[in-house]
């Protein structure tokens, strides 16, 4: 079955169909993550299947409901369709990314849901970031995934690299939402 993978919001800079492996990579306000759940809607209600890694905790299940009830759909099957992962350090991220994805995937669209929430905060520890987030680069590189990762527009703490350069220069594909962009 024939069907775009990502919603229309991010279909532009995207291929037809299934996206090939690579890194797509897209920055934008905090309402990203569910907005692109929402926008996968239609795509889970026609059989496709998401890896999901929450790094953020914005995988708002909730509104993904209610979404789906508007569409006059049970959001239960197509939740069903989601296999989501949520790491709560850097140290779980990159262990997911790098290490346990790589023998749980099924062949499914991988979406990274804003790791600058890990890489990027204070509690984290900046030389750890700086080391870590290389790893999981070049292990969604070397992977036969397609991988959505969603970079928050946040900034790093204080005295930090901002990791999104080296993210944005490996990517496929970038694209960039406006903070102030509905839709």
């Amino acid at each position: 079955m024939s069907h775009d993978v990502w919603p229309a919001f991010l279909r532009p800079p995207m291929p037809a169909g299934r996206p090939d492996p690579g890194i797509y990579a897209v920055s934008g306000p905090r309402e990203l993550a569910p907005r692109l759940l929402r926008g996968l809607i239609p795509s889970l209600a026609a059989g496709l299947e998401v890896f999901w890694v929450d790094a953020g905790n914005s995988f708002d299940a909730y509104g993904f409901g209610y979404a789906c009830r508007a569409a006059g759909l049970d959001p239960r099957p197509l939740l069903g369709r989601i296999r989501l992962s949520r790491p709560f350090n850097l140290f779980q991220l990159e262990t997911i990314v790098s290490r346990k994805l790589p023998d749980l995937w099924r062949g499914e669209p991988v979406v990274l849901a804003d790791p600058f929430a890990l890489l990027h905060g204070e509690e984290a520890p900046a030389r750890d970031a700086e080391r870590l987030w290389p790893v999981m680069l070049e292990a969604m590189r070397r992977s036969p995934v397609a991988w959505m990762v969603l970079a928050v527009a946040r900034p790093p703490a204080e005295g930090r690299r901002d990791l999104r350069v080296p993210l944005e220069r490996c990517a496929r594909v970038t694209a960039r939402l406006p903070c102030g962009e509905e839709g």
